[in-house]
């Protein structure tokens, strides 16, 4: 959004879409973020139509699950070419993260269905900066602002089968629509005032304003899981998050004037509204899950996400990388790994029917980028209590990446990021 004096020339609008949240596909609950989001292998509370649906099987009884969360977020700019435009961007926000209602019964074998809500990808950021710009006579001082808010959510519909006393499977159908209770999209602006003089001595001044937003996210894809318990003490489980073209409606507005001597006139100016897809990435997860004791587990997840396939097709058929608004045909973004690790124990008093939970996690958690992917950690940890058909769950998570390539966001900048997560789980029985 660096737009310079004399206005945008282009046929082509090079597209790029920031998420502010981790952009991997990962399920929800505060038990399995307390965990470090380490679930595949154990997913046996309604989240794991998220994570592992084929854990689903595990539920005994009717459970309504509902997660709420409380964001924080810091990203903090530097340029060594560019120091003025240091700065911090932060912002904060309280949404519900998931919501489900599970079942299960007996039909021929045991079986669950669940209904599912998860908001998955979250893309509120702000921050504002200055740049000092000269270019042929003319010098300027820019201030410049940058504002993005909206969210994707998906509805689930999903069940798991017990195949055999050992083996299950399970398939959650999302369905990403705006035509629920809640919409799908997301909207950034960008506002820049310019003031300077000319050589001459003749000053002037710019003002840049511009209105992107992507609204009616919608496309069908599904979760496919398995888990297989080896024995008392390892259950494996595996996750297939299927690819899928998401269909949206684009519109983008900008408009730049300049001012001198009182007379402002438009110097450029261009509105764009257009159907544009977006092919969102395959993802397969693996879970390795042991338990010691009744009271004491652990759990080691694996995950690769295909963002090499990740495309933004426009009106007109061109390609995009979302990561970096480049052309497919120059864009170079590598797939991304992650990996979990995750503990619990229990500190259960069966004379009053209460269970204590202490949970800790770590994670490596990539972001794709142009060549190899942004490196981000993460550590966490959570607590409850679990008394009969009641559970209450917290869980904290710190995720930071540093000297990070911010892409387009500010040219020529590096930043340090870190996100504060909290979650909060009620999950009552039936």
């Amino acid at each position: 959004f660096c737009f310079l004096p004399g206005g945008l020339v282009a046929e082509t609008l090079f597209q790029q879409i920031g998420i502010a949240s981790s952009p991997n596909p990962v399920g929800s609950g505060a038990r399995a973020l307390g965990m470090g989001g380490a679930f595949i292998g154990i997913a046996d509370d309604a989240t794991a139509a998220s994570w592992n649906p084929a854990g689903l099987i595990q539920l005994d009884k009717p459970e309504l699950s509902i997660v709420g969360d409380y964001n924080y977020r810091k990203e903090e700019f530097s340029s060594s070419s560019r120091p003025e435009i240091d700065n911090t961007g932060k912002i904060d926000d309280i949404e519900l993260n998931y919501f489900s209602v599970a079942y299960p019964f007996h039909f021929y074998r045991n079986m669950v269905i669940s209904l599912n809500y998860q908001r998955l990808y979250d893309f509120k950021r702000s921050f504002d900066y200055r740049l000092n710009y000269s270019f042929a006579g003319l010098d300027l001082e820019q201030y410049k602002n940058y504002d993005q808010d909206g969210y994707i959510g998906a509805l689930g519909l999903a069940t798991a089968v017990q195949i055999t006393p050992k083996i299950s499977f399970g398939v959650t159908l999302n369905i990403w629509t705006d035509k629920l209770l809640w919409e799908n999209g997301w909207e950034a602006t960008f506002n820049e005032h310019a003031v300077g003089a000319y050589s001459n001595g003749t000053s002037t001044t710019f003002d840049t304003h511009i209105k992107d937003k992507y609204s009616q996210f919608r496309g069908i894809n599904a979760n496919i899981g398995l888990l297989w318990d080896v024995n008392k003490y390892l259950t494996i489980g595996t996750v297939f998050k299927t690819p899928f073209e998401a269909s949206l409606r684009h519109k983008y507005n900008y408009e730049q004037t300049q001012t001198i001597s009182n007379v402002t006139s438009i110097v450029s100016q261009s509105r764009v509204k257009e159907d544009v897809d977006l092919d969102m990435p395959m993802s397969f997860g693996l879970g390795f899950a042991w338990r010691f004791s009744d009271a004491f587990s652990m759990d080691l997840d694996v995950y690769w996400t295909d963002w090499s396939e990740y495309m933004l097709t426009d009106d007109e058929g061109n390609e995009f990388s979302p990561i970096d608004g480049r052309p497919k045909s120059e864009s170079n973004v590598d797939d991304t790994i992650q990996a979990r690790l995750g503990a619990e124990y229990l500190f259960i008093l069966e004379d009053k029917n209460i269970a204590i939970p202490v949970r800790a996690g770590i994670f490596y958690d990539p972001e794709p980028s142009e060549g190899s992917p942004e490196d981000f950690y993460g550590v966490s940890v959570g607590s409850g209590i679990a008394y009969n058909n009641f559970i209450f769950d917290l869980a904290y998570q710190l995720r930071w990446g540093d000297n990070v390539d911010t892409g387009n966001s500010i040219a020529t900048s590096k930043a340090d990021i870190t996100q504060h997560l909290f979650l909060a789980s009620i999950i009552l029985h039936f």
